[in-house]
């Protein structure tokens, strides 16, 4: 998700996009148990529409990463083969927030709560 407004618009034949800016990913390593740490890390990301969903691509440590809506997997966790140095452990409160906040395919009442602490915690 983004945690600065991005400059957003449409191409000529009607489909939107998100110029780059900083973006919320949660993250967990792709061959860790379910329910092990998630960490947030920023990355700044563009996004376009493909079809009904908004897509892009995030770099971490030097590997491509396809994102897709809330926190880079459609409001879930995107796995990621290396937790990369910048990343932070996301607070349990947080973690909390975000099993309990109703998203669905997106962020849910915790969305406020997780860009604050990604611009305080993650922006650098």
């Amino acid at each position: 998700m983004y945690i600065q407004a991005p400059n957003r618009g449409y191409t000529h034949d009607g489909q939107q996009f998100c110029r780059r800016a900083p973006f919320l990913l949660l993250i967990q390593q792709h061959d860790a148990p379910w329910n092990s740490q998630i960490y947030g890390v920023v990355r700044t990301v563009a996004l376009r529409q493909c079809g009904h969903w908004m897509m892009g691509k995030a770099r971490i440590l030097d590997k491509s990463y396809t994102v897709s809506g809330s926190y880079g997997n459609d409001g879930l966790t995107l796995s990621v083969d290396t937790i990369p140095p910048d990343a932070r452990p996301l607070p349990d409160e947080l973690r909390e927030a975000w099993n309990t906040g109703g998203g669905w395919n997106s962020a849910g009442s915790e969305a406020q709560a997780m860009a604050e602490w990604a611009r305080k915690e993650l922006l650098r």
